[in-house]
């Protein structure tokens, strides 16, 4: 088999087979629509716990075992949790997908979860929160999402609170785990050299007996002008600002992935060059997207002296509203389409980043799409999207947040003046 391929199972598990030829090793993954949207406010933090779990041993294997079993075979196994999805996935020689594929099920279906394993993986927690606490260029991403966010799921932290965490049991993952795994919910991915028949197999024979069940409603984005700050004794001031864009599985996403390269995306962007070449404000200024089912944000992050905060600020502010006033060059639209052509291309030279893509696709769209299709969606992007798509950001919630010294929080003031 050398075709892009999306198998259903009849009780809803899809799956994403993507031959590699050339290749010696596979990336497989087993994707869950399932995160921190889901949690009520006294789960916070459970959705990440959960995934913590899961190299504590599963199936027939205890936590050493388990770890043995993968490494047995020369492999690697982690696992991630975001807001909206949570992955587990594996790196193996082609031959070994299937069994990489039966470790990942074991993870799901018959986990290994102790009081004991519990308690310890809660401190385990609380040190990984205390690290991204101490990193300014992580804590500031948090404070933005909390205020962008505020009193809603996607307001809360991934890795949880210590309050709430607390009082996690057993029973509470049990019973998040059986609210929310539906085959509907579940996507598996694999990407490389694997024997197709081996895999279909072993996807069979693991997930077919997937009940389906009602999918638990999750409350609507609601994104609000906000703005957050706190003050420490650093030698940055560290901000985030961002502005509405469109959703994961919007078509205006393909303009959208323009304008922030334009806007501020690498060294030829207009951030990078007006503020570091021209003015050597900061060190570290880049654009990108952060988006999600139903809803999606542009945002800057700048790390820079607390004195240049509110220039910054205001620059940034002020190129975004020359894109919606006058659109990109033809020049920029160009080399910004070159730029997610060729991104995508090494994307899809890399196994694992070829399984996400993939699994990333049949969340938003229910399909899986040839790489060539998405670059040609990608050079169809006119100027005039593009400059639409900067006015629009203009006129929705802006939101920001600042880190470091009192004197660099003048840059949320400078931000928000034009709103």
């Amino acid at each position: 088999m050398s075709e892009l391929e999306l198998i259903r199972l009849p009780n809803g598990v899809r799956v994403a087979l993507d031959p590699m030829p050339g290749l010696g090793t596979t990336a497989i993954g087993v994707w869950q629509r399932v995160g921190a949207r889901w949690e009520t406010a006294d789960q916070n933090g459970v959705a990440h716990l959960f995934e913590h779990m899961a190299f504590k041993g599963a199936g027939p294997r205890d936590a050493r075992q388990f770890a043995e079993a993968i490494e047995n075979v020369g492999g690697v196994m982690n696992a991630a949790t975001g807001y909206e999805r949570t992955a587990y996935y594996a790196r193996v020689v082609g031959e070994h997908a299937p069994f990489a594929l039966d470790l990942i099920a074991d993870i799901l279906f018959e986990p290994h979860w102790s009081p004991e394993d519990l308690e310890k993986e809660k401190g385990v927690v609380a040190q990984e929160r205390g690290e991204a606490f101490d990193v300014p260029d992580d804590r500031i991403f948090e404070l933005h999402q909390g205020a962008l966010y505020a009193g809603q799921p996607l307001g809360r932290p991934i890795l949880g609170r210590e309050e709430t965490l607390r009082h996690v049991r057993v029973e509470m993952l049990e019973a998040f785990r059986n609210a929310h795994l539906s085959p509907e919910r579940v996507i598996i991915a694999i990407a490389g050299a694997f024997d197709r028949a081996a895999v279909c197999d072993a996807v069979q024979r693991r997930f077919s007996s997937l009940t389906q069940k009602p999918t638990p409603a999750r409350e609507p984005a609601r994104a609000q002008a906000g703005r957050a700050s706190e003050t420490r004794k650093l030698e940055q001031a560290h901000l985030v600002l961002s502005w509405p864009a469109p959703n994961s599985s919007s078509d205006a996403i393909y303009a959208a992935r323009l304008l922030s390269e334009i806007f501020g995306g690498g060294m030829s962007s207009r951030l990078f060059q007006e503020v570091r070449e021209t003015r050597g404000l900061a060190y570290a200024i880049d654009s990108f997207l952060d988006v999600f089912e139903d809803d999606g944000r542009l945002l800057v992050y700048a790390g820079c002296s607390a004195a240049s905060a509110k220039a910054v600020a205001e620059i940034v502010r002020e190129q975004l509203a020359l894109l919606a006033a006058h659109g990109p060059t033809p020049s920029e639209l160009a080399r910004a389409k070159a730029i997610a052509g060729a991104q995508m291309l090494m994307g899809s030279e890399a196994p694992a980043a070829r399984a996400d893509a993939r699994a990333g696709q049949i969340l938003r769209r229910d399909s899986v799409e040839p790489f060539d299709e998405l670059r040609a969606r990608i050079e169809r992007v006119a100027p005039e999207e593009v400059q639409a798509l900067a006015a629009a950001a203009l006129a929705g919630p802006l939101c920001a947040a600042t880190i470091g010294p009192k004197a660099g929080h003048a840059a949320l003031d400078a931000f928000h003046s034009a709103s």
